[in-house]
């Protein structure tokens, strides 16, 4: 059973804590951030909000201008867009025309919603829900979700984040290929599927095929430290904040640039090359 939580907005209007009605959507529209001021944001339903669904609160966009990006909270006055920008821990994607940005799911405590050039401050007060018996199977085992995970080395690492941030920050190739190869996921498409490989060696011109291969299954090591959670590793690096649409937008400048330089046809080409065996 989900645990009820409370969700508040910093209204700086009457300087007050302002409750999220639970039936109700909170609009994060262009009268709660700006007063009306700024006609660049939009106004409900076409703007990003806050809903309580059966597994809680989540942050959803249908905003088709404005990425939405969402950081822990800071102490002190509330900062600006860049430094929410820069600390965000998930960015929603800019919504395609008819559909919405996929939501993220808010835990409890402090966070910083950013929308242009605006910042809003939320509070979610979730209690304490108390240990729940475990299931037990027909040979009195305990059998639950964190057993499993736990014989299947499943959780990551303490340092599978920063592990994996400083092996990105030293290849940027890598980076720049997962976030082509899992561009579905980053702009929030319904039923995401990953590029084909093949596409994402020829637009970023990468040694060859297996490329991508290796990349995820180097991954897998740092944050699982074994393979097998290539399911799981769209999701790590997205929750995260690992991959993000500025690393697409880079990725998709760079295949743009390969193509218009003719590098893209010369590994079409050098990929369609097949050494006969001896």
């Amino acid at each position: 059973m989900v645990a009820t939580g409370q969700l508040f907005v910093w209204s700086a209007k009457r300087a007050e804590w302002a409750d999220c009605p639970q039936e109700e959507i909170t609009w994060l529209d262009r009268a709660l951030l700006s007063g009306n001021e700024d006609r660049s944001l939009h106004r409900a339903p076409r703007c990003a909000g806050l809903r309580y669904v059966g597994h809680g609160w989540e942050l959803f966009s249908r905003d088709t201008s404005h990425r939405v990006y969402l950081a822990p909270d800071v102490t002190g006055p509330i900062p600006g867009p860049d430094v929410v920008r820069r600390t965000a821990c998930h960015v929603l994607p800019v919504a395609p025309a008819r559909y919405e940005a996929l939501p993220v799911a808010l835990d409890g405590g402090l966070w910083l919603v950013s929308v242009g050039s605006w910042v809003v401050r939320l509070r979610h007060e979730v209690p304490e829900r108390p240990r729940a018996e475990p299931d037990r199977g027909a040979d009195n085992e305990a059998v639950t979700r964190e057993s499993e995970l736990t014989r299947r080395g499943a959780w990551p690492g303490a340092d599978a984040v920063t592990r994996v941030r400083s092996y990105f920050h030293r290849n940027a190739r890598a980076r720049l290929a997962m976030a082509y190869y899992y561009q579905e996921f980053i702009l929030g498409r319904p039923a995401p599927q990953p590029v084909p490989m093949v596409n994402v060696v020829i637009a970023l011109d990468l040694s060859g095929e297996g490329a991508v291969s290796d990349y995820k299954k180097l991954l897998q090591g740092f944050i699982w430290q074994q393979r097998g959670h290539a399911r799981d590793l769209a999701g790590f690096l997205l929750g995260n904040g690992l991959l993000t649409p500025a690393d697409l937008d880079e990725a998709r400048r760079v295949a743009a640039e390969n193509e218009r330089a003719g590098i893209c046809e010369q590994a079409r080409l050098r990929l369609k090359y097949r050494p006969k065996e001896t």
